[in-house]
């Protein structure tokens, strides 16, 4: 196995290993959208890689603020091998390279194992903050909606 940065390339191979995974689409999740995070300066884009097949994925942005994770998922039939504590390992190293200090982790709430495993790899959940979420229009860019 062997893990590399995600390519503009790899965006179609990602976008349909997520659905096979099992992963929830949201309306983000575009080819053309998985292309640009491929390479912003900000974000470190982690792929599994075994045999050619991408058998994980975990996306790490850093704002200038607060680093994020996003997009951990792992092939149902490589779960519980360490893949996932290891992408992000990675990310937390490629974050402490950039200066970050404070990282929050994206979990869908009806995911309980998703949950158990970030509180053990060290990511307790907050129970102080909640999510509000918003969607510019692409068309205009700047009606909310």
């Amino acid at each position: 196995m062997e893990f590399r940065n995600a390519t503009p390339g790899d965006a179609e191979r990602i976008l349909r290993f997520w659905k096979e995974s099992g992963a929830t689409i949201g309306v983000t999740d575009e080819v053309e959208q998985i292309r640009r995070v491929a390479t912003h300066p900000g974000a470190i884009f982690l792929l599994a890689i075994l045999r050619d097949e991408i058998i994980g994925t975990l996306l790490g942005t850093y704002d200038g603020w607060r680093g994020n994770m996003y997009r951990l998922a792992v092939h149902p039939a490589r779960r519980r091998q360490g893949i996932a504590r290891e992408l992000v390992r990675r990310v937390e190293r490629v974050f402490a390279e950039w200066g970050v200090r404070r990282i929050t982790v994206l979990i869908e709430v009806d995911h309980p194992p998703a949950t158990e495993f970030w509180t053990s790899v060290g990511y307790p959940r907050d129970e102080r903050i909640v999510r509000h979420l918003g969607m510019l229009d692409s068309r205009t860019a700047a009606t909310p909606k």
